[in-house]
């Protein structure tokens, strides 16, 4: 009978190496003759939704966000033969699997028995997979758990992301679909499946990525297709994503472009490094006002970006404390023709350095005049923005708010005309008109301080 039942075993190994790769079977035979191995059994696609659909709404399941999974790991089935398998003995198994407690795995194992009970006599080893595969069905006892410990449940759910992951990678890139870009059929191989199952060929993907990147238009970096860019939250193509398709160069110039970003968002808290050759985004103290420490090890004031100073003043503010003192001696010696301040301050700090701290502070001065006079600020990001040509609805570059160029409040992006059309909208009919004029009457005070701008430009640049 031992030789019988050898002959059934290696017929029954012949068999499931036939039908299981190499990755999910695997067995060998000691100096006994006795065979032993593992068997992967990959549970079905419709039963994994269930015990998913089962587990949203199951806290034992943990906190995972069971809606993102769509596969679950496989069950092992670990297992020897007898000598006398399978006429006169059961084949010794025994289960295990990340998403199953102990109590579930008992109730699978009995099913398992329950098969040898009726096909004793038989090879069932294909049976038992099958059984795992196909006809579980999720219960008060066999639910996805990961267990009460922490640790162990932060590692399971990693396990079945990554095999969900895996998964979902090697069904993609074995089927064919066309491109939403260039309307060309592709393999999955040469695709990516955006969050929002928009797939386009990596080819497109990459030159669309390509452009936003040169024009620095880094919150542009969403699904390309015309569904996603109409949603108030459009799809972001994420940190994973880009770094399949762009260049190390390109992935450079995002993080540069995110760092400027925060900065312009959040600049009471975080400063560029000014230490030549590092240039890093610091995060500032929360204690000390204005400290900031680089990991490089220089500590900076946020405010100057100059050397640590402790509570001394910024030399930034010093001058501009130093250049209003000096304007106001000139004032005073244009009016009145007393020099004694004038004279006092040049001897102090030089006539060279307050003519060009004046120059510097006139020439800021204009720019910011010339802004806000070309200019309308996006009423979200206020980053000022200049209308060269075209009609009054503007996009703002930086965060995409639509807003009207006229008075600068925000539109329905889905219905901007509405804006233009609404007879209670005091831009109504003005799509294409330009900025209406401001009144000219200059009243003593205008006149005054115009004199005296005139005054400090003479001086300045004279």
């Amino acid at each position: 009978m031992d030789s019988e039942c050898a002959e059934l075993q290696r017929a029954e190994m012949e068999a499931l190496m036939a039908i299981y790769t190499s990755e999910s079977f695997a067995f060998s035979t000691n100096e006994n003759n006795i065979i032993s191995g593992s068997i992967d059994a990959e549970v079905d696609a419709d039963v994994c939704r269930q015990f998913i659909d089962a587990a949203h709404s199951n806290q034992s399941a943990g906190s995972m966000d069971w809606r993102r999974v769509k596969y679950l790991p496989p069950i092992r089935l670990d297992f020897t033969l007898p000598a006398a398998y399978p006429m006169a003995a059961a084949p010794q198994v025994s289960l295990s699997c990340c998403w199953l407690g102990d109590r579930a795995l008992d109730a699978v194992m009995q099913g398992v028995l329950d098969i040898w009970s009726a096909e004793q006599g038989m090879c069932v080893l294909n049976s038992y997979i099958d059984h795992l595969r196909h006809d579980l069905q999720p219960s008060s006892i066999l639910q996805i758990s990961l267990g009460d410990d922490s640790g162990a449940a932060e590692g399971h759910m990693r396990s079945i992301v990554a095999y969900g992951n895996a998964k979902h990678k090697q069904y993609f890139e074995s089927r064919a679909y066309t491109c939403l870009i260039c309307m060309e059929e592709q393999t999955g191989r040469h695709c990516m499946e955006l969050s929002c199952t928009h797939v386009f060929c990596r080819q497109c993907l990459s030159d669309y990525l390509r452009v936003l990147v040169t024009d620095g238009n880094i919150l542009q970096m969403i699904c390309p297709h015309l569904d996603c860019r109409k949603l108030d939250e459009p799809t972001i193509i994420g940190d994973s994503e880009l770094d399949e398709l762009l260049t190390n160069e390109q992935l450079t110039r995002i993080r540069g472009l995110r760092e400027q970003r925060l900065l312009e968002l959040n600049p009471m808290n975080y400063a560029k490094c000014p230490r030549t050759g590092c240039g890093k985004m610091v995060e500032c103290d929360r204690k000390i006002e204005r400290l900031c420490i680089c990991q490089c090890g220089f500590t900076f004031c946020r405010i100057c970006l100059r050397a640590w100073h402790g509570t001394n003043p910024c030399f930034s503010t010093a001058s501009n404390e130093i250049l209003e003192q000096y304007k106001r001696a000139l004032v005073t010696e244009d009016k009145w023709g007393d020099s004694t301040d004038r004279k006092d301050l040049e001897a102090r700090y030089g006539a060279k350095r307050l003519k060009q701290l004046l120059r510097q502070g006139i020439e800021e001065l204009m720019s910011l005049d010339l802004i806000r006079s070309t200019t309308m600020c996006c009423p979200k990001c206020q980053m000022a923005i200049k209308k060269s040509y075209g009609c009054n609805h503007m996009q703002c570059s930086r965060c995409s708010t639509h807003f009207c160029y006229l008075c600068g409040s925000r539109i329905d992006q889905t219905e901007p005309m509405s804006h233009f059309n609404s007879r209670n909208s005091r831009c109504s009919q003005k799509l294409f008109d330009g900025i209406e004029a401001t009144d000219n009457d200059t009243s003593a005070a205008q006149e005054a301080e115009q004199d005296e701008a005139n005054l400090f430009i003479r001086l300045a640049f004279g």
